[in-house]
Formats: C-alpha cells, structure tokens, sequence
C-alpha cells in the first residue's frame, strides 16, 4: 500500500494531467498546486473525533481527496456538482483506492437528504451565511464548520451577517504571505 506522500504526489500528478484538457483549477505545475495541499493539510488537527465529512464543492479535490488521505479512519463525501469534477474525483478515489471517501454528484439545495454530518469543508465554495443556511439539514449542535478562506477582513464582513448568538467561532491564519489564508471554525451554540 503507498504511503500517505505518495498518495498525495500521485493526486497531484492526476490532477496536472486532467487538468490540461478539463480546468480543474488555475494551476500549471506541482510547486503551485503544493500551497492547495498545504492549505488542505491545515484543517487535519481540527478533525479529531469527527468520523463523517461532508466537502462542498470539492472541485479539483482540495481539501476533500487530501483529507480523504491522510484521515483514513473518516468517511469523506465529495460534494459537487460539476459533471467532469465529479467524474475526474470519482476516478481519482478509485484509482488511489480511498474506500473512504464517495463523491455527491449533486447540486447543494437547502432541502437535502445528505445526512447530519460531524464536519463540513468547503473552499472556495460561497459565503459563510450561504453555507451555513444550506447545510441547516446536514448539522447539529455538534457539527462543526472548518472553512477555508482569504483575509480577516471579508471573512469579518461574512460573519457580521450570521446570527452570533447562535454561533461560535474562531478566525486562524494559515498564510499571510503571498496571499492572506485563514480557517473559520463555526460551531453552534448549545443554546
């Protein structure tokens, strides 16, 4: 069985290869999709205790596949609703053999049959009140909210839109240089 690094480098190799025919995302080499990676890796200390996953929008597989392979004990279910995103994610978990993770081929509606979920991820995906009023079906007062987004600023300007006595969060810097990077941790209050 390859090693969790290895796994990760053939994603990567995959996804530079589809990615020439199908734009997947805006990258060209290996050294740029490596930041993707990183960012992707930045949520892993906060999965702890949180075996079922849900991704929005994984796109060209970050954090979703990464996640999926370096948390082999969770279950990860790729979100999106792109016919050819979800087919090269599709192919990609089979052919990296991550029993774990299965893709949703399917548009987000507020009234879903998803499932409660322990975690959901998203990058990139639409504004912390969108995803939260989505999800309405997918979460409980345990679940918890990692996302992925860019400066303090927009993110503090997304927040001042939800309803803070119902929610709790926190804002961490991943990367401030080149681009400002952070996590948004949200979790309901036990209210």
């Amino acid at each position: 069985m390859l090693e969790k690094n290895d796994l990760v480098n053939k994603f990567l190799e995959k996804a530079l290869k589809y990615n020439q025919n199908h734009n997947l995302f805006n990258r060209n080499n290996k050294k740029e999709l490596q930041r993707d990676v990183n960012e992707s890796l930045s949520i892993n200390p906060f999965i702890k205790n949180k075996p079922i996953i849900l991704d929005l929008g994984s796109g060209g597989g970050f954090p979703g596949i990464i996640t999926a392979i370096t948390n082999p004990e969770c279950k990860i279910y790729l979100l999106e609703k792109n016919n050819k995103k979800s087919y090269f994610l599709k192919k990609t978990i089979i052919e990296l053999g991550l029993a774990n993770a299965a893709v949703v081929n399917k548009r987000l509606e507020q009234e879903n049959n998803l499932g409660i979920f322990d975690l959901i991820t998203a990058r990139a995906f639409s504004s912390i009140k969108n995803i939260l009023n989505l999800t309405k079906n997918n979460s409980n007062k345990e679940t918890q909210y990692l996302l992925l987004k860019g400066t303090k600023k927009t993110i503090k300007d997304e927040l001042n839109e939800i309803d803070t006595n119902n929610y709790i969060y926190e804002i961490i810097n991943i990367e401030e240089k080149p681009k400002e990077r952070n996590i948004v941790v949200i979790k309901k209050t036990n209210e």
